[in-house]
């Protein structure tokens, strides 16, 4: 059917084809809004945008990739540190080399200053046997290597002494069958000398003695060492010495200073220097007998 509405130019279209076109429009102003959207979502223009740095691997960086891109290796761990070992420790000393552990009258005359207008021989070189005398027992009964050094008779034995009128010093060598069974004596000798402050010797039919220690200290040098201050009492008379014991090799030297006449103690003790000086001596004439040896 044909329609009866004119059209020309200034006439607005009829209402199906006026429609049409307009739909069309909307369409088309949507996916141009769409783009639009799409685009500036992109863009972003309203946020800012930060340049990365360009990064010129420099000769350090190279090599600290590289590092990162190998396995590291595993540390070793490191040994557990040990003492340095003891000059001497396996020095096997006989019957006679032992003799050359003993301390010198020059030793005493240049480092004890009671010893200083010399010292004259007191006990000789076989005159002094180990151990108590017959009939002499120590009290307590667990304190016996307090005195004697060990426990049973040693293989080898020597003592000699060098005395004045304000200083007595007795030196004793106790040998043993080899340098182990010497670090065992003295083990044990040093565990008795702790637990032992006071302990006396009972001799038949005269008076006995008794000592008086304090406790121990490490004595001074390459050797393993105790002193010890100790009053010896006897027949009322007090005693102010020094005792210390070394081990070197298969030896245990043992000696003892004791101040001589009567005064003041700290002053007595004074007069044999300290225990420090006193070790000292002892074990430099240690180190010489061990070099000696060869």
């Amino acid at each position: 059917m044909t329609s009866s509405e004119p059209v020309g130019p200034g006439v607005p279209p009829g209402p199906d084809e006026g429609s049409g076109r307009g739909r069309w429009w909307v369409v088309a102003s949507l996916v141009v809004l769409a783009l639009v959207l799409v685009a500036l979502l992109v863009a972003q223009p309203w946020a800012d945008h930060e340049t990365e740095p360009v990064v010129v691997p420099t000769a350090t960086a190279a090599a600290s990739s590289a590092a990162g891109t190998t396995p590291a290796p595993t540390p070793t761990p490191s040994a557990s540190p040990t003492a340095p070992p003891v000059p001497g420790a396996d020095a096997v000393f006989d019957d006679r080399t032992m003799r050359t552990l003993l301390v010198q009258k020059a030793d005493l005359v240049a480092d004890v200053p009671a010893a200083a207008d010399g010292v004259e021989v007191g006990i000789g070189m076989g005159e002094l046997a180990w151990g108590l005398p017959e009939g002499s027992s120590v009290e307590p009964a667990e304190c016996t290597v307090a005195v004697t050094v060990v426990a049973d008779p040693p293989p080898g034995f020597v003592a000699r002494s060098y005395v004045n009128d304000k200083v007595d010093f007795v030196q004793q060598v106790v040998r043993l069958a080899d340098p182990a069974a010497a670090q065992e004596a003295f083990r044990d000798l040093v565990t008795t000398v702790d637990g032992c402050p006071t302990y006396s010797q009972a001799n038949p039919g005269m008076d006995g003695a008794t000592w008086t220690a304090e406790p121990a200290i490490e004595g001074q040098g390459v050797y393993p060492a105790v002193v010890q201050e100790v009053v010896h009492s006897a027949e009322g008379v007090d005693a102010p010495s020094y005792r210390g014991h070394v081990l070197v090799g298969n030896t245990i030297v043992t000696w003892t200073a004791t101040a001589l006449g009567e005064g003041d103690r700290g002053e007595l003790l004074a007069s044999l220097g300290t225990p420090e000086s006193l070790s000292t001596m002892v074990q430099e004439r240690a180190h010489d007998a061990v070099q000696a040896l060869g």
